[in-house]
């Protein structure tokens, strides 16, 4: 075991400027807040232009589903992250339960599955020069890899035209040790912290004069117990079509976000990110489609308010 080899640090949840278009992106509790079927496959490029800079892909499908009188959730996530010589993938299936609560729906939900890690120590920079050897026993070579269980909670709060959300992922964090690929060996090479990360969410449609216009302000905070991030979003919605915004991250990025919503069912969503602090910007491309299952036997009640 390499004991002088500090703690791998990576990140584990990425960045998405259209979150509020895939709650349960992020929170379980996010899960089949119509009656259709959902599918949602955001793709993000962050910092075009430099090299090992982070990108996202994140696959998210959910549908309501009729248990006795009650009518619930079930969803599958499935995520590949990949900033640095880090690459973090995991596959978890959700659960929520639909509560009537206050003249409104609470949504509790759970996603469990496992997270793998992979480490590229290949790519390891090494300086020449006095005081550092190439070959130093210290420092692992090829990939690295570890898995554990994850899990992830969340509740989700809609009433008439407002919701509100708070979830919680990687639960039982913990520690992660890695080891290089196919290794019988029982010591460990590498490790590195699983942080938790908690998200507070809320959003609001604002019905304009003009009824064909809907406004909709929302925000996302997000802490890893250590540092925090705030997005602060407002999206025009037309004739329940087409969508333009914008979204702020202070200290960080002014993201310009459009969209279009098709008769069958498909809708496109791409947002653009002005970088504060890098001299480039980040891509994001989102495709959701709906399906309508069999409605007469979900509570109609039940209607989404993120993307009208």
């Amino acid at each position: 075991m390499l004991t002088n080899m500090p703690q791998l640090m990576a990140q584990f949840d990425g960045q998405l400027t259209q979150y509020m278009l895939n709650a349960a992106a992020f929170n379980p509790g996010g899960i089949a807040l119509n009656s259709d079927m959902n599918v949602h496959l955001h793709f993000r490029e962050q910092w075009t232009g430099f090299e090992n800079a982070p990108s996202t892909f994140n696959l998210q499908a959910n549908m309501p589903v009729r248990m006795g009188e009650k009518v619930n959730g079930i969803g599958l996530l499935m995520v590949n992250e990949s900033i640095g010589l880090f690459k973090t993938q995991w596959f978890q299936a959700q659960y929520a339960h639909k509560f009537k609560l206050w003249q409104g729906t609470l949504s509790a939900g759970v996603q469990g599955g496992l997270l793998q890690q992979n480490f590229d120590a290949s790519g390891i920079y090494i300086p020449s020069g006095d005081g550092f050897s190439q070959s130093d026993a210290s420092i692992p070579d090829g990939d690295l890899e570890g898995m554990i269980p994850d899990v992830s909670l969340g509740l989700w709060y809609t009433r008439g035209p407002w919701y509100a959300g708070l979830s919680c992922s990687h639960i039982i964090g913990g520690k992660l040790k890695l080891n290089p690929e196919e290794s019988t060996e029982e010591e460990d090479v590498a490790s590195m912290r699983v942080s938790q990360t908690i998200y507070f969410t809320g959003g609001y449609n604002i019905s304009l004069k003009n009824p064909l216009f809907t406004l909709q302000p929302s925000f996302l905070l997000k802490s890893d117990f250590v540092a925090w991030q705030a997005d602060l979003s407002a999206i025009l919605h037309y004739n329940k079509q087409f969508w333009g915004g914008v979204d702020w991250r202070p200290g960080s990025d002014l993201g310009f976000l459009v969209g279009m919503n098709f008769e069958f069912g498909l809708s496109i969503g791409y947002s653009f990110d002005v970088s504060m602090q890098q001299a480039t910007g980040s891509h994001e491309v989102m495709i959701g489609y709906r399906k309508k299952i069999d409605t007469s036997k979900i509570n109609k009640q039940q209607k989404s308010i993120r993307l009208l």
